[in-house]
């Protein structure tokens, strides 16, 4: 029985409410709720337990690791950055160190390094080459076999793929090389919870042998924002703690609204389908856009869901009010340089009527890219580890006044939600400039304490000498 079809019944059927929510149920008299009140519950009797499943939601996570191939799946409702701040705990803890080492692609999403923090983990860096337009290309398993050979082996390697702009690594190959060092891998995947499916030539995460597997599910496939799941399996990935990690990083009152969302997305996925007119739209799209959508040579493999769109004589703001002022269409991403458009299982004929008439308008003025990569700018040097630099002394200063001192913030480009620079590292010129350049392209910058303001927190002078 879906969980969906369980919560419509009780709420039909079921008793007096005297138990949370405080709505009781009442759909008429709270209308800002939008209907979801005689389905909103608690952990009722027969309704289970998220923490401790022994039934229906049990039967549910069953069903999704089935699906996927894995082990153990538990169900996410605080997103993919609940399942990373858990696996990466995971792993810290089973390292039993004070000070854990991760190997991490350095395009990892802000949430890897939120981990970090809080498990005072050391940090050692991939970074993944770029594509001429701006955006990571794929880690290569001979850079995570040469990093692992360069000093003592970390507790753990975590990368992204896909990536947020579709890049896909070779996740088998990486695993291989890991589980020789005996080295658990955590894939965030949260882009990712449709490969295997929509496209059976490039694989989900999970059946190339990651350890743990993040995934959003809300990003792509028909769930609710907020919700995602994570996978576990083989021998470096314990389930067991990795259901106390979840414990401690997700709500003790899970929407029981967002998990039968889950449920219903893993009950869809059973129709072929669903794929099927993805894949059709995809295709009639990208035959009507001749070289407007870009796609990276060199990589493992990429998602044909993400739609990179170039034009030739526009920045990416420029194509993007065109977009939003001409064609009602709202993209996700911009880019100083490109749009993304990402595509998704609700996809439609009314989303491909609306954008061909802008690729009939522009097809002709595709950018032509160099197929080269672009060696990435240097990492910002490591003065300290993140957990030091946020225990020290403080102070504001202007961005421009910043270069050469240690930050105790983070400064992240959102969308995607990579990190310029992190605690316990020097801002460089290079971290300057692209703070600059990043709101002046469409994106926005954000600290730990929000949005960029023009000032950045740094370790004080005095505490950086001691």
């Amino acid at each position: 029985m879906r969980l969906y079809d369980f919560l419509t019944d009780a709420g039909a059927h079921g008793r007096i409410p005297y138990s949370m929510p405080g709505h009781l149920h009442d759909a008429d008299r709270f209308d800002w709720l939008g209907g979801l009140a005689p389905i909103d519950f608690t952990e009722i009797d027969g309704l289970d337990d998220l923490h401790a499943p022994e039934g229906i939601l049990l039967e549910a996570m069953h069903r999704a690791a089935e699906r996927y191939g894995a082990a153990r799946t538990f169900f996410l409702v605080g997103g993919s950055t609940v399942g990373i701040l858990a696996s990466v705990t995971a792993v810290c803890r089973a390292s039993k160190k004070e000070h854990p080492s991760l190997l991490v692609a350095r395009n990892c999403h802000k949430s890897v390094y939120h981990a970090a923090l809080i498990n005072r983990a050391e940090l050692r860096f991939i970074q993944p080459d770029a594509h001429p337009l701006g955006f990571c290309l794929d880690v290569k398993p001979e850079a995570i076999e040469k990093a692992l050979s360069d000093g003592a082996l970390p507790d753990g390697v975590v990368l992204t793929s896909p990536t947020y702009d579709g890049v896909v690594s070779d996740v088998a190959g990486i695993a291989e090389v890991c589980h020789r060092a005996g080295v658990p891998l955590i894939v965030d995947a949260a882009h990712g919870a449709h490969l295997g499916f929509l496209d059976p030539a490039v694989p989900s995460p999970v059946s190339c042998g990651a350890d743990w597997t993040v995934m959003s599910l809300h990003k792509t496939m028909p769930s609710l924002t907020q919700t995602g799941l994570l996978h576990v399996r083989g021998p470096l990935a314990d389930p067991a703690l990795a259901e106390e990690c979840l414990g401690c990083f997700e709500t003790s009152s899970p929407s029981y609204p967002l998990m039968a969302s889950i449920d219903g997305c893993i009950d869809a996925m059973e129709d072929p389908a669903l794929f099927t007119n993805w894949r059709e739209r995809i295709r009639e799209l990208r035959a009507a856009s001749e070289d407007l959508f870009v796609r990276p040579s060199g990589v493992f493999a990429f998602d044909e869901s993400k739609l990179l769109l170039a034009v030739g004589g526009m920045s990416g703001p420029e194509a993007a009010a065109v977009l939003r002022e001409e064609y009602n269409i709202e993209p996700e991403m911009i880019s100083p340089r490109y749009i993304l458009l990402m595509t998704g299982a609700g996809i439609g004929q009314r989303h491909v009527d609306a954008l061909l008439p802008f690729l009939a308008r522009f097809r002709s003025r595709g950018v032509p890219h160099e197929r080269r990569s672009v060696k990435p700018n240097a990492l910002p040097p490591s003065r300290m580890r993140m957990d030091q630099a946020i225990r020290r002394e403080t102070e504001e200063i202007r961005l421009e006044e910043a270069e050469g001192r240690i930050a105790a913030t983070v400064l992240t480009v959102y969308p995607p939600g990579i990190p310029l620079v992190v605690p316990g590292e020097e801002i460089s010129r290079a971290v300057i400039d692209a703070v600059r350049e990043n709101p002046a392209g469409g994106g926005r910058v954000l600290t730990s304490r929000g949005t960029f303001d023009g000032t950045v927190t740094v370790c004080s002078e005095t505490e950086e000498t001691r």
